[in-house]
């Protein structure tokens, strides 16, 4: 049996289940937006059958939705958390092939990610997390040029009519060091490194699909391409990785125990790879378009090809 566990208006997950519709292949879906029943018996006569699961987003909702509204939902909300870390610990340690998950998403540490990558090999930007100005002013004075980005998320909040978001990666310059006290919020700053192209990478059990992306010819889009320009959208091509550096990817994949995710490089005017993070449950429609790589069909083929295998 294919099970997929998304959202409901996941567009890549709608397109993967066209093509098992097209084959005539049984699956379920699995909405995380969607209250569903759930109970689950652990004893001596549990049993090992084989599933194929991809995770593509989120989590699966076990709290119905009038539950929402009550004062101790954030209790209920860490006992949900553990009931998925469960489901997803207990599959994958059954006859099952499991694609993608909810623990590594939960629990992602973009800090820790870029330590392993520089123990795999892979060059990373020099980063600084520190809440002390004076360490700073010496990180910069090295660089000279540095950024800072969110250590996990954009902060977003709603008023009642405007929704505010943080401005995601931006130069540090020095009107900013003037509204530091000599302690702030612990942040992360890296050091800028110069581009010639950014790289989107999708990964999925060992295959690679990867993008150029041009945002150095827009001075919006120059620092970070998800700074959007969308009047004026980057150029995107195919683009074919260096097998060393998909070499070096692989390890350090393989040592998270992650089997599929989106990735960021940047490749440097003196043609070096740069590694700046991965997202268990990035992203991926919009590089198969613009690339034509048809990661959707090649996603129903793998489900299809491990649930014949399975099934014999």
């Amino acid at each position: 049996m294919i099970k997929i566990i998304t959202e409901s208006k996941d567009r890549v997950s709608d397109e993967v289940i066209e093509y098992l519709l097209a084959k005539g292949v049984s699956f379920k879906r699995i909405n995380s937006d969607i209250f569903s029943s759930f109970s689950e018996t652990i004893s001596k006569a549990d049993y090992v059958n084989g599933e194929i699961i991809w995770h593509r987003r989120a989590f699966r909702r076990l709290n119905p939705s009038e539950i929402q509204k009550y004062p101790f939902i954030y209790n209920l909300l860490d006992e949900e958390d553990v009931v998925n870390k469960f489901i997803e610990k207990k599959n994958c340690f059954k006859n099952t092939i499991y694609y993608g998950g909810y623990v590594e998403e939960s629990q992602h540490n973009k800090l820790y990610d870029l330590y392993l990558a520089n123990k795999f090999g892979l060059k990373v930007p020099s980063t600084l997390i520190t809440n002390v100005k004076s360490e700073l002013k010496a990180f910069k004075q090295i660089h000279n040029k540095i950024i800072t980005k969110p250590i996990k998320d954009l902060i977003r909040f709603r008023s009642e009519n405007y929704i505010y978001s943080s401005p995601g990666t931006f130069l540090i310059e020095e009107k900013h060091f003037n509204l530091l006290e000599e302690h702030f919020a612990i942040s992360i700053f890296q050091e800028y490194i110069e581009k010639d192209i950014e790289i989107r990478v999708f990964y999925f059990d060992g295959f690679f699909f990867s993008m150029a992306i041009f945002s150095q010819n827009d001075e919006k889009t120059k620092i970070d391409f998800r700074n959007y320009n969308f009047e004026k959208q980057n150029r995107f091509i195919p683009f074919k990785l260096d097998k060393v550096i998909k070499k070096k990817i692989k390890k350090f994949l393989k040592y998270k125990k992650i089997n599929t995710c989106s990735i960021d490089l940047i490749l440097t005017p003196e043609n070096e790879f740069v590694f700046l993070e991965i997202n268990p449950q990035g992203q991926f429609g919009w590089l198969s378009k613009n690339c034509n790589y048809f990661i959707e069909k090649f996603i129903a083929q793998k489900l299809i090809f491990d649930n014949e295998r399975i099934s014999k």
